[in-house]
């Protein structure tokens, strides 16, 4: 098992202004809520400490029992756990004049995009576990809420602060799991 806490990541400043376009069905935000997505954006990059648990199993101990949407050919599967606790929640609140009229809508962005760029990271740790081992990642398979009971058996969420309320959702909720397959790299034929 491999925790890491408090790794830096980039909040996409355009991305969010993106969504936050999409969701209000314009083709440009207006000067003040692009400035307010700019402050969240800055302001939140500063506090997020996301933090994650992951590992690695063999295909043969089959001692993690989750197999889900697996490719054909895999010899090794990666759970994850990841998180950004509830600092942009708290950040919301304390500063809601900040985050403007859209604020809700922004943070939610912010916290979608946190996400993203954490599991990212997490990805591009594991590629290089795998390429070391003459294997690829599969693409990231996010798991349902009704596996999170049995993920955290062999991820323990408490080293990130984490834990599952009664009906198995994460708290904070701003986490997520999800898992990697270990596929391995064809071998070239010699010409």
């Amino acid at each position: 098992m491999r925790k890491i806490k408090n790794f830096k990541i980039s909040i996409r400043t355009r991305e969010i202004s993106r969504i936050i376009r999409k969701l209000l069905n314009v083709e440009e935000l207006p000067i003040e809520i692009e400035e307010s997505v700019q402050k969240s954006c800055f302001v939140c990059e500063k506090v997020i400490k996301p933090a994650v648990v992951y590992d690695t199993f063999s295909r043969e101990s089959m001692v993690f029992p989750l197999e889900i949407d697996s490719p054909e050919k895999w010899i090794a599967v990666s759970p994850f756990i990841l998180t950004i606790g509830n600092v942009l929640q708290e950040q919301y609140n304390k500063n809601k004049e900040l985050f403007g009229e859209y604020g809700v809508q922004i943070m939610s962005a912010i916290s979608a995009d946190a996400l993203d760029q954490a599991r990212f990271f997490v990805q591009k740790l594991l590629a290089s576990e795998a390429s070391d081992e003459n294997c690829e990642l599969s693409r990231s398979i996010e798991l349902p809420k009704q596996y999170n009971q049995e993920i955290i058996k062999f991820l323990p969420v408490e080293k990130i602060n984490l834990s599952l309320s009664d009906d198995g959702d994460f708290i904070p909720t701003n986490s997520m799991a999800g898992l990697y397959y270990w596929i391995p790299l064809k071998k070239r034929g010699r010409k």
